[in-house]
């Protein structure tokens, strides 16, 4: 990986299959402190080792082509761009390691310099992993033509569903306690890195336009939980707007278990990415069974095909601030197909999935 986090899928994953595999989570970038922090609270039953990368890359990048090539045999497992890309070139001719790689994302969401690093690399997976059927839609053309010899299939990410229903709710209530938050306010909320292609000037161009038309506004509250590198523009929208100033609270960065604890406190789930390979934000916010409005887009038509959607044009601010209205009055999800949800996108079940072909290559 390029960097550990505690909302890392990978991560989280690596977690489950450590518990019968022996499981080394590499890092490029972290120093030594930092990770294991992070691995020891998310996956204590992984060995860590870092490449300590951060400060000179190319100094990674070396460390991380000693470790690959002194290892034994073993599987090698790819998912951030420059670390998986490199990892697959420096192991490309070793016949001790076989590489699976996962695709997490959409590539239209990828630069050209990352389309060209993953893109370049991909051949010399041995199997390759897409969290979903969009997400093999979504390669370039010239990048599925250097891959079409090599086997793959779509494993969802799945999410904890166990963790997510039985979460401690203390701290989420305490933070909006904090944040003066009251109990009878209908709370929309989004969960996420603050990117473009998330659409957050999107949704907050249409909660205003929400407010302006629905009765006693106050009433009403939009909840962004997260950061990323968008967090100054969306702060500089909220701020030119009376009303978002008021209605918006902006939550921050904060770790699972508090993400699980406010997911239950909403009334309904926004999600209006423009791409996305397949969204465990949304998927979570499911399995809790909020009511949810989303873009008109191929993943979440894919996943949520059984399901009855507000869905939306996410370029189009009308549309969600509508949905938004909609929301309001709408009736409660079917138990029948949250349940349904719950047990099809369990993390359990994409793990045993990866040990299948883990095992493959083992034989």
């Amino acid at each position: 990986m390029n960097k550990v986090s505690e909302t890392s899928i990978p991560l989280e994953m690596a977690n489950l299959i450590s518990q019968k595999e022996h499981v080394i989570v590499i890092s490029l970038y972290d120093s030594y402190e930092a990770g294991l922090k992070v691995v020891s609270k998310v996956s204590p039953n992984c060995e860590f080792i870092t490449c300590n990368g951060r400060k000179n890359k190319l100094t990674g990048l070396y460390k991380l082509s000693k470790l690959l090539k002194n290892n034994e045999e073993c599987i090698i497992h790819t998912h951030q761009t420059l670390s998986g890309a490199w990892a697959r070139y420096i192991t490309r001719n070793m016949k001790n390691k076989s590489v699976v790689h996962t695709i997490h994302a959409n590539h239209n969401s990828f630069n050209k310099i990352q389309n060209l690093i993953i893109g370049c690399t991909l051949k010399y997976a041995d199997f390759i992993v897409a969290n979903s059927n969009t997400t093999w839609k979504g390669l370039k053309k010239w990048q599925g033509n250097l891959i079409k010899n090599v086997p793959g299939a779509t494993i969802y990410n799945g999410v904890n569903v166990e963790r997510i229903l039985n979460v401690n709710q203390y701290t989420a209530d305490k933070l909006l306690e904090k944040k003066r938050i009251k109990k009878d306010e209908f709370l929309f909320g989004t969960v996420g890195r603050f990117v473009k292609v998330k659409n957050y000037i999107g949704i907050l161009k249409s909660f205003e336009k929400f407010l302006l038309e629905i009765n006693d506004p106050q009433k009403y509250r939009l909840l962004l939980i997260g950061s990323g590198p968008e967090e100054e523009n969306i702060k500089e929208l909220i701020n030119s707007s009376s009303l978002l100033k008021e209605q918006v609270t902006c939550i921050g960065l904060v770790d699972r278990d508090t993400v699980y604890g406010l997911l239950h406190k909403l009334d309904v789930f926004i999600m209006a990415s423009f791409y996305e390979g397949f969204c465990n934000a949304l998927m979570e916010a499911k399995v809790v069974g909020l009511k949810t409005i989303v873009s008109d887009i191929d993943i979440f038509n894919e996943l949520f095909e059984k399901e009855k959607s507000l869905n939306f044009n996410p370029n189009n601010i009308d549309e969600i601030k509508d949905c938004m209205i909609k929301a309001v009055d709408s009736e409660k999800v079917d138990k029948e197909i949250v349940n349904e949800l719950r047990n099809k996108f369990d993390i359990s079940t994409s793990a045993n999935k990866y040990l299948d072909i883990y095992q493959k290559f083992k034989n």
